[in-house]
């Protein structure tokens, strides 16, 4: 009982943290999508980050991201896709790069936790 409340009071902090105009992207979607138009960031922290990550995924922690959200700038007219390990950190930093005008954000669903569950390739 009490991990099934855990876990519905997660969602519902991660939906809160995607309450602006961000659109969700799909594991598979990201998969289907051309590297060139995305820049994937992880915004966990390095440690996390080393320990495996979505493919083509750049590490800016959330930390660096509300720091300096111009830390993206070069990126800015990219399609950006956020995850972290449950979306509650990529919502935060989705809502720092929305404050600093970036607009093509998008968020991985179930971020890393669901890309692992799928059994989806990592790299180190």
């Amino acid at each position: 009982m009490f991990k099934h409340t855990a876990l519905w009071i997660l969602s519902l902090l991660s939906f809160s943290a995607f309450s602006g105009n961000v659109n969700n992207i799909s594991q598979q979607e990201l998969l289907e999508a051309n590297a060139k138009d995305l820049v994937i960031v992880d915004v966990r922290t390095p440690e996390e980050f080393q320990q495996g990550h979505v493919p083509n995924a750049i590490n800016v922690p959330l930390s660096e991201i509300i720091d300096n959200p111009a830390i993206l700038a070069s990126s800015k007219e990219k399609s950006i896709v956020l995850y972290c390990r449950s979306g509650y950190r990529a919502g935060k930093a989705a809502k720092a790069l929305q404050k600093d005008g970036y607009q093509n954000l998008s968020h991985l669903e179930g971020d890393m936790q669901a890309w692992l569950k799928q059994g989806l390739a990592v790299e180190k």
